[in-house]
């Protein structure tokens, strides 16, 4: 069991953050489930568990328990929920590594759950467009930060080409229209509150996509509060053992780092001055795609 655990926990450190991300959907699944058929056995309500990850709808509700703005993005309880969201998330996912970085995934789909969330809260409480309101919905699911990442890959790369079963070939952008459209079509449908979710979701990964054309990334707030909230729990490393190395030799090396470092300073700001000369005889549509990921690369720094 023990080997078993310790290849798990191997092959989630050593995959990308789209296969992390996956992981830790399907672990919540997992675990949830389980408590709750425990709960079942002892005739404990597994509701009162639920209400403390799933995003409520009410504004009052929500100040009681504000952190499930974050975890109801991580949370599904049926099946076919987490199979097609991780399908999806799989999907997008892999094709937005092709263009953008980890960091720009992660904080996405943080961005894409959170404003989903809000979207969710504003037009339940704003707009009368489900029956019972008057009573307190739910909010669970990627939906909306996987909806995020589609749009903003779709919007960068509105003509790739993909392979859809029983479509066929189907242009990026035509799939994101379809997923937006049939959203729209299902605010007055008993999941209208998902739907809401998933036009916020899509509303991020739209603007994302925009500003980051323009250099500016919206992700770049995020993961820095991530990282803080995970050094919040350090974890225990090994020993180290080290050795002293003369002072002469350090010296030298210590010169030839800050020499390496200089260099290569010299060499991003060359660069850089080149592709903004370029942008500005010729706009940003003449860069050609390398350029544009040292320009975003350039921006992030």
């Amino acid at each position: 069991m023990a080997s078993f655990w310790d290849s798990l926990l191997r092959t989630f450190r050593q995959g990308t953050i789209v296969m992390r991300l996956i992981y830790i959907n399907v672990g919540v699944f997992l675990v949830l489930r389980l408590t709750l058929l425990f709960f079942s056995i002892f005739h404990v309500d597994g509701d009162v568990l639920m209400h403390l990850l799933e995003m409520p709808s009410d504004w009052v509700s929500i100040l009681a328990v504000p952190w499930t703005a974050f975890t109801y993005m991580f949370v599904h309880l049926d099946l076919m929920h987490i199979l097609f969201n991780m399908l999806w998330l799989y999907f997008f996912g892999s094709m937005f590594l092709r263009w953008f970085n980890a960091r720009q995934l992660g904080g996405l789909y943080i961005l894409g759950g959170l404003f989903g969330g809000i979207f969710f809260a504003l037009f339940n409480n704003l707009l009368p467009l489900q029956d019972g309101l008057q009573t307190t919905i739910y909010l669970l699911g990627a939906s909306a930060s996987v909806l995020a990442l589609g749009i903003a890959v779709a919007f960068y790369r509105p003509d790739e080409p993909i392979q859809l079963f029983l479509l066929g070939s189907l242009k990026l952008k035509y799939l994101a229209i379809i997923m937006v459209v049939m959203d729209v079509l299902s605010l007055n449908g008993d999941n209208a509150g998902g739907s809401l979710a998933h036009l916020g979701g899509a509303l991020t990964g739209l603007t994302f996509g925009y500003c980051l054309r323009r250099g500016v990334d919206l992700t770049s707030w995020v993961n820095p509060l991530l990282d803080w909230f995970v050094n919040l729990f350090p974890r225990r490393g090994k020993m180290k053992v080290t050795y002293q190395r003369p002072k002469h030799e350090k010296a030298n090396r210590t010169a030839n780092v800050d020499q390496e470092y200089r260099d290569k300073k010299a060499q991003e700001s060359a660069q850089m001055d080149e592709i903004l000369d370029k942008i500005k005889k010729s706009g940003y549509e003449s860069l050609s795609e390398s350029e544009k990921k040292k320009l975003f690369d350039f921006s992030r720094k």
